[in-house]
């Protein structure tokens, strides 16, 4: 069970380098489409082109295949236990879109957690399904979502073009700007229909984040439903078949860049091909190093994600918006990606030194103390 739970830890404290790397050029710009950043250097171009083709959109399926299985022994763990597990699991629910909700709104809009939170409101239906059915529910997830990442850089470009009072908002902007830029809350508006209109978004913010994030998050709850994890050196030759996903994911990615209809379906493919084969690759070398001070400090950074994945945005906010040192849209891509590694690696190092004196990040106490009212 140690070593299932470590390798777990491990990979999501591997996702949150993809996540961060692939959110820096939210951070920096605001927007990722190359007509928006106009990166002019080589090394900028470069940094670009590697964060679009082998971090963009692959890594939060990771993240989402760890929070289904998450979910499955989070059941487990009450069950075993003799608790109810409705309470704490809506509790859970709530938490993580309290604290998605208070991200949003006082430091980056950019949020994930809101997304995983109120989806967990539909994927508890799938907690007592079969293998069988999470995974049909999954493919026909999967493939309803395909449709949107051929329209996907369409529809940026065209926000890109309505983003001229945000993006000097973001530059120049107080704190104050921007946060009410965020809420979208003027005078023009009655506080009726303002509370109207947030209800009905979050409704459908339920049912989109339900198809964006379901594929994988079912595939997670159906491999936490046999174990995966548990026996994982007995699956050597099956993980050794899917890195061979790596290869092919990157040249789908790859063909995103011809700007056509099938490169653009291609490269939705790539994305999830890609973040199965690198889940499968990191798991090998886990495993064959698992001893490993650097191996540890993966795992460390993982257990204490949710506090990691704050303070990315808190730091790099603080960087880039004009209400802290106001770099944004000045250090460019290549300097932005150097920031996100240097970063990360500062976290590796803190989340190991933590660990050794305690077994919960902070906002993983406080949101532990919620689910379980206390206790």
């Amino acid at each position: 069970m140690k070593k299932r739970i470590e390798v777990i830890d491990a990979l999501r404290g591997f996702s949150l380098l993809g996540i961060l790397i692939a959110n820096m050029l939210h951070f920096q710009y605001a927007n990722v489409t190359l007509e928006a950043i106009q990166p002019t250097a080589w090394v900028d171009k470069i940094a670009f082109y590697f964060t679009k083709i082998f971090v963009e959109g692959s890594f939060y399926p990771i993240f989402g295949f760890l929070f289904g299985y998450g979910v499955i022994l989070f059941v487990r763990s009450l069950e075993k236990r003799d608790l109810k597990v409705r309470g704490p699991l809506w509790r859970r629910a709530i938490g993580l879109i309290l604290l998605g909700i208070l991200h949003m709104v006082f430091v980056w809009d950019g949020d994930i957690l809101l997304m995983y939170g109120s989806s967990l409101l539909i994927f508890m239906l799938f907690i007592q399904r079969k293998v069988k059915t999470m995974l049909i529910w999954a493919a026909i997830l999967a493939l309803c979502m395909l449709p949107l990442t051929i329209v996907k850089t369409d529809l940026m470009a065209i926000v890109a073009t309505e983003m001229a009072t945000t993006l000097d908002i973001l530059k120049n902007g107080s704190y104050l700007d921007v946060v009410q830029n965020r809420i979208g809350m003027t005078g023009d508006i009655l506080l009726i229909f303002y509370i109207v209109g947030m209800m009905i978004g979050f409704v459908m913010m339920v049912i989109l984040s339900f198809l964006a994030v379901g594929p994988f998050v079912l595939l997670g709850m159906a491999a936490a439903k046999v174990d995966f994890f548990k026996h994982i050196e007995e699956r050597g030759v099956l993980l050794k078949r899917l890195v061979l996903f790596i290869p092919i994911g990157l040249l789908c990615k790859y063909l995103l860049f011809f700007d056509n209809f099938v490169a653009k379906l291609a490269h939705g493919v790539g994305a999830y091909m890609l973040a199965i084969g690198y889940m499968a690759l990191f798991t090998i070398i886990f495993m064959l190093i698992q001893e490993n001070k650097y191996t540890q400090a993966f795992t460390s950074l993982g257990r204490l994600s949710l506090t990691n994945y704050l303070m990315q945005s808190i730091i790099c906010t603080t960087i880039f918006y004009g209400y802290g040192l106001g770099y944004f849209g000045e250090l460019g891509v290549a300097l932005g990606l150097l920031i996100a590694v240097v970063l990360y690696s500062l976290q590796l190092y803190l989340s190991n030194l933590y660990s050794k004196r305690f077994s919960i990040g902070p906002v993983e106490w406080v949101l532990r103390k919620f689910v379980y009212l206390g206790k």
